[in-house]
């Protein structure tokens, strides 16, 4: 292992009259001769040196910590602990926090842990919660003791399933978008939204984790943003498919709370981002959800007849973005809806019109079949409302191409990562023309690339150099510079898209149906 820390075991002599070099010194040649050359001491490892190092005899293990030009020795321990070395990566979300402990020696994960950030508590998405924090500059305290506290049960979750002291560990790896940061470090995020869009920070590096009022001893590295859109969550994504290094393009696209996207190979890298997620998460609808117990997964449909599954089995009480996904592609399929979106009320009895409401609407789960004895239904509004973010994300994908004089079907791979993507039907996304309709071989779908990259980077100190060079030669695209944008949403807010060439498999299915 290469790891970003490193526990080394020395036994040394022991300080006499005829050699009084100091306890530091001592550990510092000794360091020296096995090629670590550059060792900065902190003042609370200087003051835990005595008497810990002379009642052991000096035999004793030290731990390190690789920054980029040097190394930091963050630990003594008496005898030989060398075995019990372990790290932290982080996915560090605006709505989900997962951390994971690492053996690193082996390599192995030890236990993963999950939480939702505390921060959800000041607004759902993160331009509610830097409103907030504009109200009052104070409030950034409050955010930031919100990412602790959801840190810190992250923290006693690990030690309490391993029996492992995760609070003592030497560091932790931190992959989040910029935004994220900058909540973290109690910086003004407003910066990140605000033109000309120029962050307090894009490469923070390595902190204390009591330096963020953290209950966590060792070093806590957060990797480089690329811009104020395109964060360390995408660079750690990359480290992860190492884009970079493929002969021919392969797209990246990352759909959480927004959507970021990476296109390139060995010779050229470019990006872009958009807002995209909590509509495709399913909040559009008065019954949306997230992929809870009793949300509706996944639908289909055979004529007038509509089957579903439910996360957990259990009774219905909401849908979530896959069972959107499902039902819109299956009612699109069997003649419920038009290219538009428009319901058709003659295709079948469980499209209604709900007075209340004043629209028609997809019943997906009638009131017997619902858990709280009403139905579950997905409106006319509900659906164009989808359709405008789907737009919006399909149009970052098509902008990104033609910005890189690239079409689809060059395509090596497309990677999609995120929760959305690994619980959805990639069929039935492309169906709606989420994605673009190219061989299904080439697709991978990966559930978290950006807690893969970091635990790639915890394990391996040589790839922090390979972030930074990611972070810096990234050519990101800011789509409101598009003069077309709008234009071409409009056209990508039908089912699967006014350009039926672009998606001959739907076509096909779409003939076949008729």
């Amino acid at each position: 292992m290469n790891g970003i820390s490193e526990k080394i075991y020395l036994r040394l002599t022991m300080p006499a009259e005829d050699a009084p070099v100091s306890d530091q010194r001592r550990i510092l040649l000794a360091l020296q001769l096995l090629g670590y050359d550059r060792v900065t001491v902190p003042l609370s490892v200087l003051q835990s040196l005595y008497p810990l190092c002379r009642n052991a005899d000096f035999d004793i293990t030290v731990t390190l910590v690789h920054r980029e030009d040097d190394w930091v020795l963050v630990r003594v321990e008496a005898g030989d602990t060398t075995r019990q070395h372990y790290g932290l990566a982080v996915d560090y979300g605006s709505t989900t926090v997962l951390m994971r402990m690492i053996d690193m020696n082996s390599g192995a994960v030890i236990h993963e842990a999950k939480a939702v950030n505390g921060q959800v508590a000041y607004g759902t998405d993160i331009l509610t919660r830097i409103t907030y924090t504009m109200e009052d500059p104070a409030r950034r305290e409050d955010l930031q003791k919100a990412t602790v506290r959801t840190f810190e049960a992250l923290l006693a979750e690990l030690t309490e399933q391993t029996g492992i002291e995760a609070a003592s560990l030497p560091v932790m790896v931190l992959s989040g978008n910029t935004a994220m940061i900058h909540f973290l470090l109690k910086l003004d995020a407003w910066t990140v939204f605000a033109s000309p869009y120029a962050p307090v920070t894009m490469d923070p590096g390595f902190f204390w984790g009591r330096e963020l009022g953290m209950d966590f001893a060792g070093m806590v590295y957060v990797i480089p943003a690329a811009s104020n859109y395109i964060g360390g969550d995408i660079i750690s994504g990359l480290l992860k498919l190492e884009l970079h290094k493929q002969e021919t393009p392969s797209l990246f696209f990352d759909i959480g709370t927004n959507g970021e996207l990476v296109i390139g190979c060995k010779e050229w890298m470019m990006a872009g981002a958009g807002a995209a997620g909590p509509a495709l998460e399913g909040y559009i609808s008065r019954f949306g959800m997230r992929a809870a117990d009793g949300a509706v997964d996944s639908v289909s449909i055979r004529g007038e007849d509509l089957t579903f599954t439910t996360v957990g089995g259990k009774k219905p009480v909401g849908i979530c973005g896959s069972g959107i996904i499902d039902l819109l592609a299956q009612m699109r399929l069997e003649g419920w809806i038009d290219i538009a979106g428009r319901l058709n009320e003659k295709a079948s009895s469980r499209i209604l019109w709900l007075e209340e409401e004043g629209q028609y609407a997809a019943v997906y789960a009638t009131a017997e079949e619902a858990a709280e004895g009403q139905p579950l239904f997905f409106t006319q509004q509900d659906i164009l409302q989808y359709l405008d973010t789907k737009a919006a994300a399909v149009t970052m994908v098509e902008c990104l191409l033609e910005t890189a004089g690239v079409e689809a079907g060059e395509l090596q791979k497309l990677y999609l990562s995120g929760a959305f993507p690994a619980h959805s039907d990639l069929e039935s996304a492309i169906t709606i023309g989420m994605f673009p309709d190219v061989p299904r071989e080439r697709y991978r779908v990966l559930s978290n690339t950006s807690l893969e990259g970091a635990s790639l980077l915890l394990l391996d100190h040589s790839r922090l150099r390979e972030a930074k060079e990611l972070a810096e030669n990234l050519y990101c695209v800011q789509f409101a510079s598009v003069p077309d944008f709008l234009v071409r949403m409009h056209a990508a807010k039908f089912i699967p898209h006014t350009d039926m060439e672009r998606f001959p498999t739907v076509q096909s299915k779409l003939d076949r149906n008729r």
